[in-house]
């Protein structure tokens, strides 16, 4: 039996989400699947000898991928030739997301891996606005396509990797700096409300970076290497974080989503659709590209 490791980081869980999908379709046919999920605490290179297939799954920050999973890969020894794919996620599907993988790239080439397939899955965001839940529904949706595939293509060496150009590159490369070290300087200006704040620790829990510590007399205190991945206010209880100069441009968003209840719900009409504008404009080529490809595979 061919054996495969999922190896991914995870911010408020979206990733782990779609790795667990990809485990079960895997693993239908025929795959022996492993899971791996970073914690940037224990930055330890592990052992990748036994694995034929192995998926390197990140949420996209910032244009690019989160520092603390690249600096997990770049510790890892890959064995050469190994047969690699990509598959990331956000909210949205913009071209300036295109090359976020550039990075980790240089990475896999260096070890002389083979990657030829990358993939992107669309998660609501857990920063800027919340979804509501018929997107987000059919988002899901959308991404059960893509699964299918993922599976597929890689099942049967079918390469989907393209060279990046030139100005998604560009993006990357000049916002990925700034976000490595934007949660550092941001963390300065964390806050939490005493008066809504219940006590319960979650957040000091949760945080991966173990950038929050709270007193016997709960009172917070922050460090300054935190990656922004928005655990300790998304899943708040009571909505009690103020996360600095995000909080001031409106962009926090509080409250998991209940993806077994969404699944679950039967959507009447398709929300997004060709008249689509704004924000939500670039999920018609999205829909198009993965409704038009799984056509072709599977009729």
């Amino acid at each position: 039996m061919m054996k495969c490791l999922l190896l991914y980081f995870t911010g408020t869980f979206n990733t782990r989400y779609v790795s667990n999908k990809l485990k079960k379709r895997l693993e239908n046919v025929g795959y022996e699947v492993s899971l791996y999920e970073i914690d940037p605490s224990k930055i330890e290179r592990i052992d990748l000898s036994p694995y034929d297939l192995i998926g390197l799954g990140y949420p996209i920050y910032g244009f690019s991928a989160p520092y603390p999973f690249l600096k997990f890969v770049r510790k890892q020894q890959f064995p050469k030739g190994v047969k690699t794919f990509i598959y990331k996620n956000s909210g949205e599907t913009e071209h300036e997301n295109d090359a976020s993988s550039m990075y980790l790239l240089r990475k896999l080439h260096r070890s002389k891996v083979r990657i030829e397939n990358e993939y992107h899955f669309i998660m609501p965001y857990n920063i800027h606005f919340r979804f509501e839940e018929n997107l987000v529904k059919e988002m899901l949706s959308i991404d059960e396509k893509l699964y299918d595939i993922l599976v597929y293509e890689i099942q049967h060496d079918i390469p989907n990797l393209k060279p990046y150009k030139w100005w998604p590159r560009l993006v990357t490369w000049a916002v990925s700096k700034p976000m490595y070290i934007g949660g550092d300087v941001n963390s300065f200006l964390y806050k939490v409300d005493p008066d809504k704040c219940m006590r319960c620790g979650k957040c000091v829990r949760l945080c991966p970076m173990h950038n929050i510590e709270m007193d016997d007399k709960g009172n917070f205190k922050f460090h300054h290497h935190c990656n922004m991945c928005m655990r300790c206010s998304f899943f708040c209880p009571t909505n009690a974080f103020d996360i600095g100069f995000l909080d001031d441009w409106g962009w926090k968003v509080n409250g998991a989503y209940d993806f077994p209840k969404i699944e679950a719900i039967e959507l009447k009409r398709p929300i997004i659709t060709p008249q689509t504008e704004g924000f939500f404009h670039c999920y018609i080529e999205t829909y198009q590209k993965i409704n038009q490809r799984h056509e072709e595979l599977f009729g």
